[in-house]
């Protein structure tokens, strides 16, 4: 009886420390990003395959989170997407946000790119009270597929010339098989103003 008593202190003694230990890395993680700054991005193009969770990196290394994403109120043709960064991260007034894919898994994440030396802090920029707001610039992949139709009206007016040219060839070479005496005569030469006195 004593042995099952002395076992189910011991239980609720590991018990109650896991739980402490669980709390306390839940603090620890809270209290390391206290210092974070909310940004805001719009987005002029489709943010499917980003949620809130996804990573927020800085030429490939994470400097924070999406926290949240909507239609802007202001401008349905936007998307808001809120982020946050850790205090350390170089966001200047010429940094751009763009989105990127994460391989062949078809996730996104948010890049940002910018921003030299000598540029001027974000968030000193921005007046007090309001949301720094990085701006976004479309992704590669958007802009290929944008320049898509003008490349092939491009493709498609060079197809044009090059049938019309092969057409005009097909011509000639038929009445060449017709006449093979037209490889043979001469183009008639234009007699010149100053020829036709030097004649007289």
């Amino acid at each position: 009886m004593e042995t099952d008593k002395h076992y189910f202190i011991e239980g609720l003694f590991v018990i109650g420390l896991s739980v402490a230990a669980a709390f306390f890395f839940i603090w620890l993680a809270s209290s390391g990003h206290r210092d974070d700054t909310l940004y805001r991005i719009h987005f002029s193009e489709s943010v499917s395959g980003l949620a809130v969770g996804d990573s927020v990196k800085f030429r490939g290394v994470d400097v924070g989170t999406v926290k949240a994403m909507a239609v802007d109120p202001a401008d349905p043709r936007l998307v808001r997407v809120d982020v946050k960064l850790r205090k350390d991260a170089p966001v200047k007034t010429e940094t751009k946000a763009m989105l990127k894919h994460k391989g062949l898994t078809g996730g996104v994440f948010v890049e940002l790119e910018g921003g030299g030396a000598d540029s001027k802090n974000l968030i000193a920029a921005t007046p007090a009270g309001q949301i720094p707001e990085i701006p976004s610039q479309k992704s590669t992949l958007n802009t290929v597929l944008d320049q898509l139709p003008k490349v092939i009206e491009k493709f498609s007016s060079i197809e044009t010339q090059t049938k019309k040219v092969l057409s005009d060839v097909g011509e000639v070479s038929g009445k060449i098989k017709e006449d093979p005496s037209l490889l043979l005569r001469r183009p008639k030469q234009n007699s010149s103003p100053q020829h036709e006195q030097r004649a007289q």
